[in-house]
């Protein structure tokens, strides 16, 4: 009976690790992503030494499929656990090109009024006369942008940038 609880408590941190260690994985690369060196590392440090940790309890025990099953099963759980904590953080910046009618101008103004930077251009589609705008917004409100665009102009274009770095303009980074 205690082989067989030591076995599922062996499961267990394995698994466990796993998961840990991969979503730490994510979480560091969008710190990679932004620039953010120095906590890129820590956690990159954490997340090799639970690495480490799980890949040694199954090396030692190749015999045993079940062990490599729930490794797998972990990194698995990890890499949707990471992409939700990812997700739920919403760290950095979106970039957000519109291109809309040229008779929807309003748009621009109500997207100031709301506190976004905007800058545009006069562009020419298939068509007829364009605006293009150009849009820089924290990632946890680009949900929000993106509805309002929608709602008021359904036949605009968008597309959604990750930018690395930026500097200057209106918008303040920290």
């Amino acid at each position: 009976m205690n082989m067989d609880l030591t076995m599922i408590l062996e499961l267990l941190f394995i698994f466990s690790a796993r998961v840990i260690d991969v979503t730490l994985g994510t979480i560091r690369m969008i710190f990679i992503i932004r620039g953010d060196r120095v906590p890129a590392a820590a956690i990159g440090f954490v997340e090799i030494m639970v690495y480490t940790t799980a890949l040694g309890m199954v090396i030692g025990s190749l015999d045993n499929p079940v062990k490599l099953v729930i490794f797998c099963a972990g990194f698995a759980m990890g890499v949707l656990s990471g992409s939700i904590i990812e997700e739920k953080l919403a760290l950095g910046y979106r970039g957000i090109q519109v291109t809309i009618d040229a008779e929807e101008f309003g748009l621009i103004d109500e997207l100031r009024e709301d506190g976004y930077p905007v800058t545009t251009w006069q562009a020419s589609g298939k068509t007829g006369p364009k605006l293009m705008l150009n849009i820089i917004v924290k990632r946890n409100t680009v949900k929000a942008v993106a509805e309002h665009i929608f709602n008021r102009c359904p036949h605009a274009f968008v597309v959604m940038m990750e930018p690395k770095k930026f500097s200057g303009g209106y918008i303040k980074k920290k």
